[in-house]
């Protein structure tokens, strides 16, 4: 993994502001709250969301966190107003979008960090509820920049889902690396509170708009909460434990068979089961006489084409 080089400068120029966002300082001052937005613009550098997981840490070890859906849905759409003139989706450039995407997958990737406790004791009563305090913080947030991500039927969606998205189409899997060997403190912390808020979301529709079905098809989010699962005594213990609970729904959603397949999601996903490759006809081979079109696979093994499939399935494409 390629080290991040930090601009001290920047850095603490974001720290100041997410302090101000996140305690509501900016909520009635108009000319302080512009300047915020300001710089939500272009938040692709690595100091910002380094400066937001130390705040949110910092303010849920203090006490509890404000809701921060609001904030950040004014936020971002005066960044957008002020960038592009407009808040229409098909009319802002996906740079924006990719950014905020970013944005929340490593912030949560450095709040998982913050937390763990990869030689000491568990995390202590007080130190649990600060980290459950700053992923929710954190998935309030993915709610209110909902608009402003790649895929636009997300900003339908929650804010549990947005999240699983950004971290999903992320380059580095760092579900993976927090969870291998073995899942420590914040990790388990993590996939208690996302499975939580999955299962407060009463859409259990195997469609692609759902967070529910979008867990279920996503490689990285299973893996992760499977080995989480595997390494917590309690999720054994307590069949009620809400990470127990999506493990078991998803494991009969993925056993049930719908009566309508409805579309290319699914199209893509017995693709990906099935034996053999569908075919596809090849260029009819320049004849005088006419014959019947030679049939070749689509080779199953493509990178790309695979690639493309997968992120049908988790509902990413």
């Amino acid at each position: 993994m390629v080290k991040c080089v930090y601009n001290l400068a920047r850095g603490e120029l974001y720290l100041e502001v997410f302090k101000d966002v996140v305690r509501g300082n900016d909520e009635e001052d108009p000319c302080l709250h512009d300047a915020h937005a300001n710089l939500l613009i272009d938040i692709r550098w690595a100091d910002v969301p380094r400066a937001f997981a130390c705040v949110l840490r910092h303010e849920a070890l203090a006490g509890s966190i404000r809701p921060l859906a609001r904030t950040f849905e004014r936020l971002a759409d005066q960044a957008a107003l002020a960038a592009f003139g407009t808040r229409k989706h098909q009319q802002i450039p996906s740079w924006f979008f990719q950014n905020f995407e970013c944005f929340l997958a490593s912030t949560l990737h450095k709040l998982i960090v913050h937390f763990r406790n990869p030689l000491g004791p568990a995390l202590s009563s007080e130190q649990r509820k600060a980290a459950e305090g700053a992923f929710n913080a954190l998935i309030d947030v993915a709610k209110g920049l909902r608009a402003y991500v790649g895929l636009d039927y997300l900003s339908k969606s929650t804010g549990v889902h947005v999240l699983m998205s950004a971290v999903h189409n992320a380059k580095c899997d760092f579900l993976s690396e927090v969870a291998s060997p073995s899942p420590r403190c914040s990790a388990l912390v993590l996939a208690d509170v996302l499975a939580q808020h999955i299962l407060a979301d009463p859409n259990r529709e195997l469609v692609m708009q759902s967070g529910f079905c979008f867990f279920a098809r996503s490689t990285r989010w299973c893996a992760f909460a499977k080995a989480c699962h595997s390494a917590s005594v309690s999720a054994y213990a307590d069949p009620n434990a809400p990470l127990e609970r999506l493990l078991h729904e998803v494991d009969g959603a993925r056993h049930s068979k719908p009566a309508i397949a409805p579309g290319l999601f699914f199209l893509a996903s017995e693709f990906l089961e099935a034996d053999a490759s569908p075919e596809r006809p090849s260029e009819v081979a320049r004849s005088a006489s006419l014959r019947a079109a030679q049939r070749s696979p689509i080779a199953k093994r493509s990178k790309p084409f695979l690639r493309l499939v997968k992120r049908l399935v988790s509902g990413s494409a």
